[in-house]
């Protein structure tokens, strides 16, 4: 289809046919097209044949092979005569050193293993053409075509020129070459246009390809024609409506028509307004005509114009100084309102005064409310303590009930024992009062002796474990104060990692535009500052971009300084403050508006001491007008910086406890504030803000060195863990000693018990031969049977104890929780009143803010007032000077009747009359009749002129409307032939469908059903029985299914089904078309096995109905297809690639 430019003229486009089509004469091919040269570094070598009968195979090395089946006289009668691609050559193209590939005039199909170079082929055959490197989407521009390690790369394409549509035979024979040399330095890439019959060059002109391409219809920028890799996998992926709607518009080549269309559209529109300038100048050309025609008429009639000039001349001089009278009362009331207007805002800068005023005392109340706050911690933390004390007191207590239980239990249990013994001893006594052993009494003694030793030993044993389980309680108590200790210094470290993660986080996200540091929408907001209209000048910021940090040791305590002035943006007016303030709100940015005026004011008077380093010093300020506002709002050059803060505490010391002069702060850059505008040694503790890099510091030493902070504290977090767990182990270590000695004690009561009731034993047998011995026994045994009643008692009186101390241990755990709660509304109170006394001072900037702007706004007024009286003076002197004038023309003051400008107008006018008549009289009555009559001669021609053209423009747009007719109608014949094409495609496989065209909403939707679908929607419809009541059911039946079976979008199909429709699709677009050649990349690679066979056999059917089309199709797999006459397979090998 032949392009149709839109710098063609009407003329030239009603000669061309609407649908681009040119005839064509088929031709026999030569036999060049039995081989094809190698892919390789060598040179081009001749290919053997192959004897079968069947088929020619070539091949070089191992990078190619080409399979055809033989040519015969009929085979060739079919073939196209001109713009079929006969031959592609590249050098050091892509991945091929050299490369030369023979092409069928029908069906080449081009295979081979990913990275063979199959693309490049078709890459090639663009760029040589002449298209963009952005056409082929593999490079973005021609240089990343140019072979790694080469300087230069060559592509050439030999054209079929035959036959009576042959363009320019004689000049470029049988056949054309387009050679394109591509460049890797900064020369332009070169076209050479060869005869291909004797390799003459005939032009390097592009203009010339671009017709030779036209003349033949080869359409190297239609997406449709040639499909790259990318545009095939874009188009065979697209499911967009919109998009295909594109697609068939540009394939169709409707895309262009419309714009041509446009084009003669515009056209029309310049002719109109053509049209307008030239009416606006028929005016002229009358006003010329009738003023010789008054001319004339003056020659006829004699006036006297003098009186008329006089009078005219008086009233001008009296003008002129009434227009000086109405200077000087025009700047009386401009003086009148600049009073007026200074007066005003003297009023509101009184009121923001007292604003500030209010706003202060009320911010020094709200700071003092808050530390009588925090002092009021102090005694509820003294009254904390004494619970805290009572609570561990009560649980040492309640520790020792339990000891004194398990010795009460222990007691018990040797009491019942010694009663069971007793009982027993009794009856044994009196078994054996017949026998008596004097020999062993003395046996008994030593045995008692050594009993008595045995219960002193236990007895000191029993007071050193006393002692260590004193002390083992007296490191719990330490060690329990520590462990809460632990826990705090935890969850703070643990608080501190999270913080500076998050911190790290944010640094890293501001790691692709440094405008992120100054908050969200400041992107979006400076986007739409440059686009906007502004009264003065152009909004500066955020103030942060223009300002850069000397030293990183001091960015954090300048950063917690400046913080939201950093991100603050100027603005010289309120208008242009309100325009601001909108966008703010439509990009959700909460930057903060200054209005100031950018007066560069000497700000040297007020800095300290040289030897003292300024913050001003350590900033890099780019803008003078940031750098004075940044004085002006936080006093940059009066805030001196000191490393540590010991050498501020020596500083104000050696200053008597005061700050030097013109210091207002002193900061360290460990975060402190030394020293008070009031004196003193007080140091404060700055809260450092989270650092980012709005000062204009490198973010990947920033975000280093924040990893380095987060490790330190990850570190610091990990000792107080281990601290808190070796605490816990310790403690833990010493319950269990506690528990140990515990035992060891009750043991050694127990063996004491033991030891004691071995030697009452011994007594008893000792004196057995005394009648007493039982009654004693007897005695002994009651005294037991009372012990053990009386610490039945004991135990109860106990149990009863340790229920009141457990009692008044909750009600200590209480009193502390309750302590607790008041400090945590005491502490919430005095945040409440920190942030409303912060909340204040953002007031205060704001008033001083409306202080700057309107101190501003009355200097602006009485400077304007100065200039004022200055010209009001000038104006009196001019109203004498103009006065003094007019007497010398007309002593008495006449009435003026016009205005300055109309009296001047009608004086020139009077004066060119007057020397227009003067001029006239050496002319005679003839001579002005002939100027006349030449003037009314040349305004009759303009109009019929005009009208003409008027004519033509009526002519021109009818053409066009009817031209847009046949365009719809044209429109209107390609989605019928492609949906009757689409419909017949998809017939092949089984499958039904339509195309949905919308053109009012430019869409495109195919509707498929597959031959699944039909066999299910057959089977649905005879599935009915016989009779009234199956026939009654069968219609229900067929009328439910009736919306399942409806034809789907391609959304719902299957990647084989869907490439299938896609490329039915896409043969349906090419029928429509007429150009020679069409090429494909990577039609088949989302295609199933029977859907790529189906879809081959079409695309050769196709072909072969075509006698005037070449097709050339790429794929990585296999091809299943058999050669024939005109069908030629190329199997490509990976080419050897340079080496790096």
């Amino acid at each position: 289809m032949v392009k149709v430019h839109s710098k063609h003229t009407q003329e030239d486009a009603e000669d061309r046919p609407a649908n681009g089509k040119r005839s064509r004469t088929e031709t026999t091919p030569d036999d060049e097209y039995s081989h094809i040269q190698g892919l390789g570094q060598d040179a081009t070598q001749n290919m053997t044949q192959d004897p079968s009968p069947r088929r020619h195979s070539s091949q070089r090395n191992t990078n190619v092979t080409r399979i055809r089946g033989r040519q015969t006289h009929e085979s060739q009668a079919g073939e196209p005569e001109i713009g079929i691609v006969e031959s592609i050559e590249i050098v050091d193209f892509m991945c091929h050193e050299k490369a030369t590939v023979n092409l069928c005039p029908k069906v080449n199909f081009i295979t081979g293993q990913n990275g063979s170079g199959k693309s490049a082929i078709l890459t090639a055959l663009i760029i040589a053409l002449g298209g963009k490197a952005s056409l082929t989407n593999r490079a973005s521009n021609l240089k990343g075509f140019i072979r790694e390690g080469r300087q230069r790369a060559t592509v050439k394409v030999q054209l079929r020129n035959r036959g009576p549509d042959a363009y320019r035979p004689e000049l470029y024979g049988s056949s054309i070459v387009i050679e394109r040399q591509l460049n890797n330095g900064t020369a332009a890439s070169q076209y050479k246009l060869r005869n291909g019959d004797t390799g003459e060059v005939v032009s390097k002109r592009k203009d010339d390809l671009v017709a030779i391409t036209d003349h033949m219809a080869i359409q190297v920028d239609n997406p449709i024609n040639i499909l790259s890799q990318d545009a095939a996998r874009e188009f065979l992926a697209s499911t967009s409506p919109d998009k295909m709607y594109q697609f068939f518009l540009k394939g169709t080549q409707l895309h262009q028509l419309r714009e041509d269309l446009g084009a003669v559209s515009q056209a029309i529109t310049r002719a109109e307004a053509n049209i307008e300038r030239k009416k606006e100048v028929l005016p002229e050309m009358r006003a010329e005509k009738r003023r010789w025609e008054k001319h004339y008429s003056d020659m006829k009639q004699a006036h006297d114009f003098e009186s008329k000039m006089d009078a005219l001349s008086q009233q001008m001089a009296w003008a002129i100084v009434e227009e000086a009278e109405d200077e000087v009362g025009h700047i009386d009331e401009e003086l009148g309102v600049n009073g007026q207007k200074v007066a005003k805002i003297n009023d509101k800068v009184a009121e923001q005064t007292a604003f500030i005023d209010q706003i202060n005392a009320e911010a020094n109340l709200l700071s003092e409310q808050a530390q009588e706050l925090l002092r009021q911690l102090e005694p509820l933390q003294a009254e904390r303590r004494v619970p805290v004390e009572q609570m561990e007191a009560a649980k040492a207590a309640l520790r020792r009930f339990k000891l004194t239980e398990a010795d009460m239990n222990m007691e018990a249990r040797s009491t019942r024992e010694r009663i069971s013994s007793l009982t027993a001893e009794i009856a044994t006594e009196r078994a054996r009062m017949e026998s008596k052993d004097q020999a062993g009494k003395e046996k008994l003694r030593l045995a008692i002796t050594a009993l008595e030793d045995n219960i002193k030993e236990e007895e000191a044993r029993i007071a050193d474990l006393q002692a260590e389980q004193k002390t083992f309680e007296e490191r719990s108590s330490v060690l329990r104060e520590t462990k809460v200790g632990c826990h705090r210094e935890a969850d703070k470290c643990r608080d501190l990692v999270t913080q500076t993660r998050a911190g790290l986080e944010e640094m890293m996200r501001s790691t692709s535009n440094r405008l992120n540091a100054f908050g969200r929408g400041v992107v979006e907001a400076l986007d739409m500052i440059d686009r906007a209209q502004w009264r003065n000048s152009k909004p500066i910021g955020p103030i942060g971009r223009f300002v850069k940090l000397r030293n990183p040791k001091f960015s954090r305590i300048i950063e917690t300084t400046l913080d939201k002035t950093l991100d603050a943006f100027l603005v010289e007016s309120h208008a242009d403050r309100v325009t601001l303030d909108a966008i703010f709100r439509r990009c959700a940015c909460q930057s903060r508006i200054v209005i100031c005026k950018p007066e560069l004011f000497d700000y040297s008077k007020g800095e300290p001491d040289s030897r003292f380093t300024t913050m001003l010093n350590m900033l890099d300020i780019q803008n003078e007008v940031v750098k004075r506002q940044l004085i002006n709002l936080n006093r940059i050059e009066q805030i001196i910086l000191i490393e540590q803060r010991i050498e501020g505490d020596k500083m104000v010391a050696a200053n008597n406890g005061q700050l030097p002069r013109n210091v207002t702060a002193c900061l360290t850059a460990d975060g402190y504030s030394v020293g008070s505008k009031t004196g003193g040694l007080s140091s404060q503790s700055t809260n450092l803000i989270r650092e980012t890099s709005r000062l204009g510091e490198n973010i990947a030493s920033a975000i280093e060195r924040e990893k380095q902070v987060l490790a330190a504290r990850q570190r610091a977090l990990e000792h107080a863990q281990h601290s808190l767990r070796e605490t816990e182990k310790e403690l833990e270590e010493l319950r269990r000693k506690h528990e140990r000695s515990a035992i060891a004690v009750r043991q050694c009561k127990e063996r004491i018990n033991k030891a004691n009731s071995e030697i009452q034993q011994t007594r008893e047998r000792l004196y057995s031969d005394e009648p007493a011995k039982i009654a004693a026994l007897e005695t002994e045994l009651e005294q037991f049977t009372e012990q053990m009643e009386s610490l039945q008692t004991q135990f109860r009186d106990h149990v009863a104890q340790q229920k009141l101390k457990e009692e008044e241990l909750e009600q200590v755990q209480a009193d502390l929780v309750l302590i607790d709660r008041k400090m945590d509304v005491i502490r919430d109170r005095a945040e409440s009143k920190r942030e409303a006394a912060e909340e204040k001072a953002s007031q205060r900037q704001t008033h001083a803010d409306h202080i700057i702007y309107w101190n501003a706004k009355r200097t602006t007024l009485e400077t304007k007032r100065s200039h004022l009286e200055q010209a009001r003076a000038e104006a009196s002197a001019k109203v004498e000077e103009t006065i003094s004038d007019a007497r010398k023309v007309c002593e008495e003051r006449v009435e003026v009747e016009h205005t300055l400008a109309k009296l001047d107008r009608m004086i020139s006018e009077y004066q060119a009359r007057i020397e227009e008549i003067e001029r006239s009289r050496s002319m005679s009555l003839a001579e002005v009749a002939e100027k006349a009559q030449l003037h009314i001669t040349a305004y009759k021609k303009a109009k019929e002129e005009l009208s003409s053209i008027a004519q033509l423009v009526d002519a021109l747009k009818t053409s066009h409307r009817l031209r847009m007719s046949k365009w719809m109608q044209f429109r209107e014949s390609m989605t019928i032939r492609t949906k009757m094409h689409f419909s017949t495609h998809l017939s092949q496989r089984g499958y039904t469908g339509k195309l949905e065209f919308d053109h009012t909403q430019r869409t495109l939707v195919p509707k498929i059903q597959t031959d699944q679908d039909l066999v299910s929607e057959n089977i649905v419809k005879g599935g009915g029985g016989g009779g009234r009541k199956a026939g009654s059911s069968s219609q229900q039946d067929k009328a439910a299914s009736a919306g399942r079976f409806l034809r789907k979008d391609t959304k719902s199909l299957s990647g084989g089904e869907k490439s299938f429709t896609t490329i039915c699709l896409l043969l349906s677009l090419w029928e429509t078309m007429n150009c020679p050649v069409r090429a494909l990349d990577e039609f088949d690679v989302f295609m199933d096995a029977a859907n790529r066979a189906i879809a081959m056999s079409m695309m050769i059917s196709s072909a072969r109905s075509k006698n005037t089309t070449q097709f050339i199709l790429i794929s990585p797999l296999d091809m299943n297809v058999k050669p024939d006459a005109d069908i030629t397979i190329l199997r490509l090998q990976p080419p050897k690639r340079a080496s790096s």
